[in-house]
């Protein structure tokens, strides 16, 4: 085993994504692999350093340790301060363009204040660690590359932009792995991997040509965090949240959830039938093949829309989607249903996006949420899991039927709703008409479930759950848990009392 270490000297990392304005963390192979070669080729580019870079191009995929903690540079982005306050907004820089010199027709021109100034963005995250590690736990390296692979070390004097500094060096004990390669697209974050020196210099001469940096291909790989073995958390019958980021479409308010859950599970259903196979799963309709409603132990697929709730400046906008899988729905089940919502373009090599058609408010399209740094708190998937031991309502809660004997026995229908979705029973249910949570509205703002749901007027209410130890997310109860209605997050203000 070996691998290379890299620390950054001041402690934050500065280097652009595949968007110029948001920050790549961990640090792509491919980077690391480019800077190597760029050291090689500026020092007179040996011939044992030349070989020591075809052997690392020839090796697997490395596994990284980086740090999953991180925090935006503040001098890079910002909390916006309007009605969108919860997404984090880049801040651009105009620095003075490079120009050049032989048409600048005065020697003044040449000053920085006279030159026409570009807006650039110069993206940053502060980790909670300042090392990353390259791992090849299957590999020796070579005696005769060691030597060379440590002189190169040496000389990459930064990773990314140029304020960006870094020591590297051969580590031949590295800490455990926090990111390991894999083939599942849908579960992992895509990182650019080592291309071949032939490929880079081939990229240097064209630029070089065109005397400008021109668009590159690159090799892509997906990484995901390795299974470890936790202890075990009480958890609900939804196993998993996957987010879809809304990237563009018109303005929803979160009183619209029951019509995008709605709208989304249609599309579910059609797509399927288009692209996987004419019959729909149970676990994805709710249905049994002859049409009953299913009975499945650990329910069916819910359909639950994401708002900006729970800071000083949440407005209840819906951000985006998501869809709550059961624990008995496989990951090969969930992959056929991500590839029927989200398919490859053969030709582009891209995903392509999810169109969800409102009627007359317009489209909205949606894409899984897949980065490492997603921009909005809301479509951060721990925001929703958890685990903690309080828990409060964003949606209302509906319950079964109406309480005829008060508020105890609205109580206790929720407690049972808790218990009927795998959770232990809560040590208290508080209710009340209002969330805690700023920006989701009144229970009676919502619209009231279609009629086949129940026989009387809907009864909403939020609520407030105490258990006796922290479960695990996601957490939908009541009737309508499967549009999107019950949702609950993680409530931690408030102290103790």
């Amino acid at each position: 085993m070996f691998s290379i270490a890299i620390r950054y000297l001041c402690g934050w990392a500065s280097a652009a994504a595949n968007k110029k304005e948001e920050p790549e963390w961990p640090p792509h192979p491919d980077r690391v692999f480019m800077a190597l070669v760029a050291a090689w080729a500026e020092t007179g580019a040996d011939q044992s350093e030349e070989q020591c870079l075809r052997f690392l191009q020839g090796l697997p995929a490395p596994r990284l340790s980086a740090s999953l903690s991180y925090e935006l540079h503040a001098a890079s982005i910002i909390f916006r301060r309007d009605l969108n306050a919860e997404e984090r907004v880049p801040v651009p820089v105009y620095v003075p363009a490079n120009g050049d010199r032989r048409e600048m027709k005065s020697p003044i021109k040449l000053m920085p204040s006279e030159r026409k100034r570009n807006k650039r963005y110069f993206p940053a995250v502060i980790p909670e660690s300042d090392t990353v590690y390259l791992i090849w736990p299957d590999v020796e390296l070579p005696a005769e590359h060691r030597a060379a692979l440590e002189r190169l070390c040496a000389k990459v004097g930064y990773l990314g932009d140029t304020s960006s500094l870094v020591q590297m060096w051969v580590e031949d004990n590295p800490p455990p792995p926090t990111l390991v390669p894999t083939d599942e697209r849908h579960y992992s974050c895509r990182l650019r991997v080592f291309r071949t020196l032939e490929e880079l210099i081939a990229d240097y001469e064209r630029d070089k040509r065109a005397g400008q940096y021109l668009p590159r291909t690159f090799k892509w790989g997906y990484y995901r965090e390795p299974e470890e073995k936790k202890p075990p958390t009480p958890s609900s019958h939804f196993a998993e949240l996957l987010i879809l980021r809304r990237t563009a479409g018109p303005t929803l308010d979160i009183t619209d959830t029951l019509g995008l859950a709605k709208t989304l599970r249609d599309a579910a259903i059609s797509l399927w039938q288009q692209r996987i196979e004419s019959s729909v799963p149970e676990w994805l309709s709710g249905h049994t093949p002859s049409g009953g409603r299913s009975r499945r132990e650990n329910g069916h697929l819910a359909f639950v829309a994401l708002p900006n709730v729970g800071h000083q400046h949440a407005d209840g906008e819906l951000k985006g989607a998501a869809l709550a899988v059961p624990q008995d729905v496989t990951k090969d089940e969930q992959t056929l249903l991500l590839d029927a919502l989200f398919p490859l373009d053969e030709q582009t090599g891209e995903v392509r996006p999810l169109e969800l058609t409102l009627g007359r408010l317009g489209v909205w399209r949606l894409e899984q949420e897949t980065r490492s740094f997603p921009r909005m708190v809301t479509l951060h998937k721990p925001v929703w899991l958890g685990p903690a031991e309080r828990w409060a309502t964003v949606t209302p809660i509906v319950l079964d039927r109406y309480p005829k004997n008060g508020e105890s026995e609205a109580e206790e229908m929720v407690a049972a709703a808790c218990q009927r979705i795998g959770l232990p029973r809560p040590r208290e249910v508080v209710l009340m008409p209002g969330s805690l949570f700023i920006g989701a509205p009144l229970a009676n703002r919502f619209p009231s479930l279609p009629k086949k749901f129940g026989k009387t007027v809907d009864q909403h209410t939020h609520a407030l759950l105490i258990f006796d130890q922290p479960v695990r997310g996601p957490i939908l109860l009541g009737a309508g848990r499967y549009r999107g209605y019950g949702l609950c997050r993680p409530w931690r203000s408030g102290g103790e009392q």
